[in-house]
């Protein structure tokens, strides 16, 4: 498995050119010690021989010839559509099936018979300093089973080819013959609370503060919009400095095979998602990480039922 599967708790070949931004952030904390939930990333060679044995080169003509600058979505929705039909006569090929299977078991072994578990898009240029990619490639989360992991490995490699993410190649100017994709499978968190803090507060601009958003559920329901979550800021030592709580009619929640959307409980709608010495913690974690990357990061966390941190995501903020 060497060539095709790095563990997130190792910082051995993690860099983004071999397991995408994702993967290298998440295996860095890893190694660091930070609350990151087991897993490992399928790397960009397994990627690479997917797209080769799909032949993917002789389709991308149309999409180099858009070249960079600030082409239509409809320029590039034209060009990736030969790309797309090329997919559909595609598969995985056996070896890399094989070697994220026996990965897949090993992690399943050591997260215990209850886990579920995240399938988690890292293209090499995402989070990155100059290009977040947020919200472009996707994610599947509770997923059990070889099968299921590998049905959402395949749909994270159809997803740097979908129109949306090219054009955003295309105006931040990478290369379309340069890009992969490394793929994070890890333990779904059970969130019974989730949220995003900035090191660097991107509403006053303030150095010294921490702003967190937090909502109940998953992360789903901030990133899609679904709430309005709270607001809070702390200074990076962790006093809470301002509370601004919102009603939080709505939140996802994990079910078996993925997601869905539900009704917050009366009793949480209105309550404060973060006790203070959460916020706290969180407010001193993202300043040590800010430390630990040497800039301004925003990170993304939760915190399960029985109240463990856990670090999600951690990235440069990008401007």
């Amino acid at each position: 498995m060497t060539g095709m599967i790095a563990w997130l708790d190792s910082p051995e070949g993690a860099t983004a050119n071999r397991i995408g931004g994702k993967g290298a952030s998440l295996a860095r904390l890893g190694a660091a010690g930070f609350p990151v939930p087991p897993g490992f990333a399928i790397t960009v060679d397994a990627y690479r021989r997917f797209h080769d044995d799909c032949a993917l080169d002789s389709a991308m003509a149309a999409l180099l010839a858009v070249g960079g600058g600030r082409p239509s979505p409809a320029q590039v929705r034209d060009a990736c559509a030969p790309i797309l039909e090329q997919l559909q006569n595609g598969s995985m090929p056996r070896d890399v099936a094989d070697v994220v299977a026996e990965a897949y078991a090993l992690l399943e072994e050591r997260a215990g018979p209850d886990a579920t578990f995240a399938v988690r898009s890292s293209g090499v240029s995402e989070d990155s300093a100059g290009a977040s990619f947020a919200g472009l490639y996707e994610s599947y989360l509770n997923l059990r089973g070889a099968e299921a992991v590998l049905a959402a490995v395949r749909k994270c490699y159809d997803c740097l080819w979908q129109p949306r993410a090219a054009h955003y190649r295309a105006i931040k100017g990478i290369d379309h013959r340069k890009e992969a994709m490394g793929v994070v499978v890890m333990q779904t968190v059970p969130s019974f609370v989730s949220g995003v803090a900035f090191s660097l507060n991107p509403v006053t601009g303030a150095h010294d503060e921490v702003l967190i958003n937090a909502s109940w559920g998953l992360g789903e329901a901030i990133v899609s919009g679904l709430v309005t979550p709270d607001s809070y800021v702390a200074l990076k030592d962790g006093t809470v400095a301002k509370k601004d709580v919102f009603e939080k009619h709505m939140r996802v929640v994990a079910v078996p095979g993925g997601t869905e959307k539900q009704e917050t409980p009366a009793n949480l709608q209105n309550a404060p998602a973060l006790a203070d010495e959460q916020i706290a913690r969180v407010a001193t974690t993202t300043a040590t990480i800010e430390k630990h990357y040497g800039c301004p990061v925003d990170i993304e966390f939760a915190y399960d039922g029985a109240g463990r941190f856990y670090l999600l995501q951690a990235r440069p903020i990008t401007t």
